[in-house]
């Protein structure tokens, strides 16, 4: 025969916890502060761009969509160093060069433009976790959108290392979004 739980259990109703005002915003799906969107120019980024867009849309808030350039592996000498900003500048231009491909491609300007949405681009320079936070913070974002990750092998299942890690250590919403193949099934 089972016996009745003790009565010194905690409750969990309105009266005793009520929401949050910060949670209602988040329920409403209107963040306070701009949108930050890491762009990697994956099918998942593109995903994350349109729920960047709807979610501006309904808030007013400007999109800034950020692509981070991984560092080169800066060994370099006296006589490397010109060797070194020459590589650089070739990453940085073909970033740029990309970025903006993808933005035409997937008809961002005009989209952002029709709504009078503002939009702005940056490139980063360093590691992806850091770079995230930091533009993040720098424009007091009121949400972190980004792509799932590319993971292969036995765990591909689970969050890219980067999105799992700003997950954990941003200070602030992240939605984590994934490219649905196969939408018509």
């Amino acid at each position: 025969m089972l016996k009745d739980p003790p009565n010194d259990l905690p409750t969990f109703s309105d009266e005793v916890y009520p929401p949050s005002q910060e949670s209602r915003l988040l329920m409403d799906g209107k963040p306070e502060g701009p949108i930050v969107i890491p762009v990697d120019f994956s099918l998942d980024s593109v995903e994350a761009v349109k729920q960047g867009y709807a979610l501006s849309v309904s808030s007013k808030e400007p999109v800034h969509l950020l692509h981070i350039i991984p560092d080169l592996d800066d060994k370099s000498s006296k006589g490397k160093r010109k060797k070194s900003e020459k590589k650089i500048r070739k990453q940085r231009d073909r970033a740029s060069d990309r970025m903006a491909k993808f933005l035409r491609k997937n008809d961002i300007p005009a989209a952002f433009k029709k709504k009078g949405i503002k939009y702005y681009t940056s490139l980063a320079r360093g590691e992806p976790l850091a770079a995230i936070l930091a533009a993040a913070q720098k424009v007091r974002a009121g949400i972190i959108i980004m792509g799932c990750g590319r993971n292969s092998g036995p765990s591909s299942n689970l969050l890219g290392t980067t999105t799992e890690r700003v997950l954990r250590l941003a200070q602030r919403p992240v939605m984590v979004v994934k490219y649905q193949l196969n939408k018509n099934k």
